[in-house]
Parts: C-alpha cells; structure tokens; sequence
C-alpha cells in the first residue's frame, strides 16, 4: 500500500473511532435522561447575570454547604492527624430523597449499601466550592427575571453517579419555561 493511500485509510479510521466515540456519549447521556432516577436539590442564593458570558445563572445547592464545611474541617484535620481520612476533591456523597424527589439529607460515601430512598451522586471541588451536576445552568439573553425565580434544580442521576441538571424549578416546583 503506497503511503498516502495508508495515510487517507488511517485518517478515515481516526475519524470513523471519534465519530463512534462522541454518539456513544451523546447515547449514554440521553439514556440517562430518560432513565436516570431523579433527584431535586434546593438551591442556595444565585447571581443570574454574567456581563462576560450574557445571561446566566451560578449555582449553589443547600446540601452541599454542610458537606463542604465538614471537607475542610477533614482536610484540616488530615494533615495534623496521620490517621485521620481526607476526602478527595472528586468523590461520591450519599443523597436521601423524599417522596416528591427533593434531596432532605447528604453525606459523605463511606462504601456501605444504599437504602431504597438513596442516591449515590458524584461530586468535585471547583473553584473551593463543592458542587454536584454543574455550577451554572446558562438561558437566553433578557430571561434573567424569569430565572430569578429559581429555587430548585431538577436532576437525572446516572448509576455512575453523574447527575445531569435537567430543568430549574420555581418554589412551587414547576418547571420554569424559557
């Protein structure tokens, strides 16, 4: 086989792997938003504007500010103590849900077995903040008072633990419509 015709051939290959590689993605993520259990978490006070990135809303959930106050006190603590655990900055914490989905309790992971009304949800440190799913949830431009009415984010969690943010829900817990 003459180089350049291998060339083309290892080309089309490349490609052919990447293209496979972003659809089985693209497949797993919306699997999950049809299949994923659901999970709404309560969020904390939000800026709904950004002058650089246009309109968009920072977020901030509830639940996550016990688990970040106890993170640094353990990583405090895990460098004075030998024998005292630190949590990562990316792992998994423990989600209770009530019957309307809404997340009432969190905690750490520590490998026991779930109980039928939890969740097992990744989460990562950005920026000092611990956070679950994302940290912005972005809408069109001059929609910004619509959003400010946001006091949950809907959530489809995966058995991976990713949580996908799926919609932002008003104090009523209805969708709120761009």
């Amino acid at each position: 086989m003459q180089t350049g015709n291998l060339r083309k051939w290892l080309a089309g290959v490349v490609i052919l792997l990447a293209l496979i590689a972003v659809n089985a993605g693209i497949w797993q993520k919306e699997q999950m938003l049809n299949q994923g259990a659901v999970m709404i978490l309560e969020l904390a006070p939000v800026d709904p504007r950004s002058l650089m990135q246009g309109d968009y809303m920072a977020l901030n959930y509830a639940i996550t500010r016990s688990l970040q106050e106890q993170l640094y006190q353990q990583r405090q603590g895990c460098h004075s103590v030998p024998e005292t655990p630190c949590f990562p900055v990316r792992g998994n914490i423990i989600v209770a849900v009530n019957e309307h989905r809404l997340v009432t309790q969190a905690r750490f992971d520590s490998g026991e077995p779930l109980r039928p009304d939890e969740l097992r949800v990744n989460y990562h440190m950005k920026a000092g903040t611990l956070t679950v799913g994302t940290d912005a949830y972005f809408f069109q431009e001059g929609q910004g008072e619509r959003f400010a009415s946001a006091r949950y984010g809907a959530f489809r969690v995966g058995e991976d633990g990713t949580a996908l943010l799926t919609a932002m829900l008003d104090e009523n817990g209805k969708v709120i419509q761009p």
